[in-house]
């Protein structure tokens, strides 16, 4: 044998000694901090606005949250956006708060009426909803890492960055409420 077969066979001889040797103790999980996300538990049928309609249409839910057995929220502060616009719904300290909101209140928040819109000929828009959660412990969270974007009007499909898919998942990161003529194929929608 020559030198070069001695050397792999010494390396890959030293190399089994020295895995072999390592603890599964010593072996690091990463570190990673467990957040807490907002629930919507939404009413049947009450999860957009009729573009047609937007004084008598209203979008209704149950507001909760999932501090998966680590936080306890003291309160949630719920953000109505359209477009690049954003305005406060207000605080919830009370878990699950109703909140019930109609197409002409929603556009009310943004100086506009059901007549401007319908003068402006706008058929198809929405509005999205974030929170900010106050833990017991005086933390905050209104970032969403992996959590979706929940639009009810897909038949309950969460969107991603990386895919579209349907779930169970418990919370949202913007819940997204469609504004729109009803889908006559739907019977929550006649």
């Amino acid at each position: 044998m020559n030198i070069k077969s001695y050397t792999l066979i010494l390396s890959a001889s030293l190399s089994m000694l020295f895995s072999s040797c390592i603890e599964e103790d010593s072996i690091k999980e990463p570190d990673y901090e467990v957040g807490i996300i907002a629930r919507a538990t939404i009413a049947p049928g009450k999860y957009w606005f009729n573009i047609n309609e937007l004084a008598g249409s209203e979008v209704s839910f149950d507001l909760s949250y999932e501090g998966f057995e680590v936080h306890t929220a003291s309160s949630i502060e719920l953000f109505l956006s359209r477009g690049s616009s954003q305005v406060s719904l207000g605080t919830f300290t009370d878990f699950p708060s109703t909140i019930t909101m109609t197409g002409a209140e929603a556009y009310a928040y943004f100086g506009e009426t059901p007549t401007s819109i319908l003068e402006s000929g706008i058929s198809r828009d929405e509005f999205r909803i974030t929170y900010e959660i106050t833990t017991s412990d005086g933390e905050t969270y209104s970032q969403y890492g992996q959590y979706y974007n929940y639009n009810p009007s897909l038949d309950g499909r969460f969107t991603g960055r990386y895919a579209q898919y349907y779930t169970n998942l418990p919370g949202f990161g913007t819940l997204v409420l469609d504004v729109r003529p009803p889908n006559p194929q739907n019977p929550n929608e006649q």
